[in-house]
């Protein structure tokens, strides 16, 4: 491998260790003072746990560096760690440890510190199992995870794998399965919101904790909870509670399974729980923050195991607060629905969703003013992928002709309807979105030319009986904007983009967007979905936004994203006095 192959530099960071000390096992320091800076550390007593107010815990950043000095023989002797030791060295500047978590003066120089910790601390375990069976990723939602294969001694490869799968019986079908996320979160933002009322300049740190248990009691019975800390690292004066939230209960439901002889199984769900459908456009658990969306109430599904689904629901939003355990459901709204979806029968790559969604709002308001809202969404989404063209059967659809394995087709369009009330209005709105994207399978870096094209309905009059103005409901914020800077409601966005691979684990795409006001009539709406005061009439353009996004998976359980957003207002925010802004942001999520 030479000098400096994977192997040596492991060796030089176990070597550096042992200079440095264990903090767990409480190892005196001898010096290098360079690997000291590395980390932030200017008060030794505060690592060591020998400071005046006796042993502390280590840090989780500094957790992972224990765990990995003590499993340096069984990971580093096998897989090396290619970034340890240009990480390790990262920063030769002194910083004062404030709290917990790699915590100090400047927010970005400290999550960068903790981005760097985590990569270095991190084995490089995907090397050495490149050669053993394919194992499930970890999955968005976390209760979707099955770990049930793991009683199988021969398919536990991973060091997590001893809290994946706890049998509680003889014969394995009671276990307990133990996860967790540490998510560090760098953001600096000038100008958000366009700079309504005011410019502004934001630079902080956002750090969470998730620790879920999730108990199998035989194929019929099931218990999930997950624990969330949410934390804020800067001068943010007034914290929203979806990014300070000390200590709360996330998710805490019950399933109940009954199987459907030859037809799948029904499940019944009771309890708080996160929810997803479809590409995120109408629910989503909405990840950007500290605290994502969830619900209470309860939800039953059918599934067939073959791709057929089928969920009802009935819910309330939960309102996140600041302060331990005290988040309660939202009593001025209630969610209800039928979710379907189903492969087509006889088609290649297609599927469909159709869907009914009910919404109950007491406190709405739109341009129109206050009222009681009573919304009542059906649509339809068809999606899906193919790879493969016969060029002249395009031209002429009698004559087969060369088909062209190189190159994917994907697609993802979506349209629905909206009826319901709202104070003394019926509402009458409607959407269409689509995503499209062209794959080139067989080239370097698999270019993906995609293009996003959404248009949801704004209201024509705002002095007559009628609502227009689409409500989205509970959507994820970045499928139209990054910084999340737009309400899906009385907007047309065009987002041509473009996706490259650099590498298996490394993505970048770069896009830019128009976004206009679907009626001038209309006000545009700023998230949740509040209208901005003064833009009713005047100019359809909103604004433009560039951007450019990464994400590397670095190991199975670590990914580090990055992204850069500039956007610019265009005449109907330019006359209320916004102004444009640039937004970037930088995670490092540790998942096991």
């Amino acid at each position: 491998m030479g000098r400096h192959g994977p192997l040596q530099q492991g060796r030089w960071i176990e070597r550096s260790l042992s200079q440095y000390g264990n903090p767990a096992a409480g190892t005196p320091r001898t010096g290098h003072r360079r690997l000291r800076r590395s980390y932030g550390v200017a008060h030794e007593p505060e690592l060591q746990g020998t400071g005046s107010q006796g042993a502390r815990p280590p840090t989780p950043a500094l957790a992972y560096v224990a765990t990995t000095a003590r499993l340096r023989e069984s990971f580093w002797s096998e897989t090396g760690s290619t970034q340890a030791a240009e990480s390790l060295s990262v920063s030769s500047h002194r910083q004062t440890l404030t709290q917990p978590g790699c915590i100090g003066v400047i927010p970005g120089r400290r999550i960068l510190r903790c981005v760097a910790i985590v990569i270095a601390c991190v084995p490089r375990i995907s090397n050495a199992q490149a050669s053993l069976p394919a194992r499930p990723a970890y999955a968005p939602e976390r209760y979707d995870e099955d770990w049930s294969f793991l009683r199988d001694p021969s398919k536990r490869t991973d060091f997590f794998d001893p809290i994946k799968w706890i049998p509680l019986d003889k014969d394995g079908s009671w276990f307990l399965t133990l996860g967790g996320e540490l998510r560090e979160r760098f953001q600096d933002v000038r100008n958000m919101e366009f700079a309504l009322p005011a410019p502004t300049q934001e630079e902080n740190g956002f750090h969470r904790i998730f620790l879920f248990a999730d108990i199998h009691l035989g194929p019929h019975f099931r218990t999930f909870v997950d624990l969330v800390d949410g934390e804020i690292m800067g001068g943010i004066v007034n914290p929203s509670p979806a990014e300070k939230d000390p200590l709360d209960l996330l998710q805490a439901f019950a399933d109940v399974i009954f199987p459907v002889r030859n037809h799948g199984a029904f499940t019944l769900r009771l309890g708080r729980h996160e929810m997803t459908f479809g590409s995120g456009r109408f629910i989503s658990f909405r990840d950007t923050p500290n605290v994502r969306r969830e619900f209470d109430g309860v939800r039953t599904f059918w599934t067939n195991g073959k791709g057929k689904r089928v969920d009802v629901l009935l819910d309330r939003p939960v309102n996140p607060r600041l302060g331990v355990f005290n988040d309660v459901a939202d009593s001025t709204q209630l969610f209800w629905g039928v979710y379907a979806s189903t492969p087509v029968v006889a088609s290649n790559g297609l599927s469909l969703d159709l869907y009914y969604l009910g919404l109950d709002r007491k406190n709405a308001s739109f341009a129109q003013g206050p009222g009681r809202e009573r919304r009542h969404t059906i649509g339809a989404r068809l999606f899906g992928k193919r790879t493969g063209f016969d060029w002249d059967e395009a031209r002429d659809f009698h004559r087969p002709g060369r088909v062209d394995n190189d190159l994917s087709f994907d697609w993802d369009v979506e349209g629905a309807y909206q009826l319901g009330s709202f104070a003394t209005a019926d509402i009458h709105a409607w959407m269409i979105s689509s995503n499209w994207g062209f794959t080139i399978l067989e080239s370097r870096l698999s270019p993906r030319l995609g293009l996003k094209a959404d248009a949801l309905s704004g209201d024509r009059n705002l002095q007559d009986n009628r609502l227009g103005t689409f409500n989205a409901l509970y959507p994820a914020l970045q499928y139209y904007s990054q910084p999340g800077l737009f309400a899906p409601a009385n907007l047309i966005n065009l987002q041509p983009n473009l996706t490259v691979d650099p590498t298996k684990s490394l993505s970048v795409n770069v896009a830019w967007s128009s976004l206009r006001r679907e009626s001038t009539a209309d006000a545009f709406y700023a998230p949740p979905l509040v209208a901005v005061p003064g833009t009713i009439k005047g100019k359809r353009l909103i604004g433009q936004e560039a951007s450019v996004n990464l994400a590397w998976q670095a190991t199975p359980h670590l990914n580090v994203t990055g992204t850069y957003a500039h956007f610019a207002p265009g005449g109907s925010v330019r006359q209320v006095g916004g102004r444009s802004g640039d937004y970037f942001l930088a995670v490092a999520q540790f998942r096991f």
